[in-house]
């Protein structure tokens, strides 16, 4: 994609970033769809909890279809595949278990209940600014939903939902760690030779 539609200036529109969740997400997952997900496995479930949950706060009863959509993980799902480990040192894993152990299958679960049908991808990776500044150089004028999920002790499925603020563009920003981004004041992120940068939002008289 051509880095001459690569906005420089983003609004942070929505963001999930509890990590662990509730002890209740997955309770709270079905009431949201009004029914469990069928034929998907924990890391799956919890990708969706925390996107839907992002898109929420984001005011967006979908996921526009131009908009890209990025999940990052370091181990995937973790647990199905050990699972399935378990099951193919004794016999054949079963269908369902070997499914549910593959991070591909996150994408056609999130394209069907985000209502997307866009440009998306799955990346294992540890360092979560990189995939994130990836994402943003990635995405167009419809923006990106990225997410970070994994299974490890605590849970964590981390989703920021960002679109282009080309109007401030020339707002003053700081450095900023990943972490930071989770502060609900920051509203503006940007990435510059020296990395991630962010913003508040800005007030009447400014």
């Amino acid at each position: 994609m051509s880095s001459s539609r690569t906005p420089a200036v983003w609004r942070i529109a929505g963001r999930h970033f509890s990590d662990p969740p509730p002890a209740d997400w997955r309770a709270r997952l079905a009431t949201r769809l009004g029914e469990r997900p069928r034929r998907v496995g924990p890391w799956v479930e919890l990708a969706l909890y925390g996107a839907l949950t992002c898109l929420d706060d984001a005011g967006e009863a979908r996921l526009p279809d131009a908009a890209l959509l990025t999940l990052a993980t370091v181990r995937g799902p973790d647990i199905a595949l050990r699972a399935a480990l378990v099951e193919a040192r004794d016999s054949l894993p079963l269908p369902i278990g070997f499914l549910t152990s593959q991070p591909s299958q996150a994408l056609p679960a999130l394209a069907r209940y985000l209502g997307w049908r866009g440009d998306g991808r799955c990346l294992a990776s540890r360092d979560a600014l990189a995939t994130l500044q990836l994402a943003c150089a990635d995405a167009g004028p419809a923006g990106v939903l990225a997410g970070w999920v994994d299974e490890g002790n605590p849970l964590n499925s981390l989703w920021l939902r960002l679109v282009p603020a080309p109007e401030a563009a020339s707002r003053p920003t700081r450095p900023a760690s990943f972490a930071e981004l989770a502060d609900p004041v920051l509203a503006v992120l940007a990435f510059d030779a020296g990395g991630l940068r962010v913003a508040r939002p800005e007030r009447a008289h400014d």
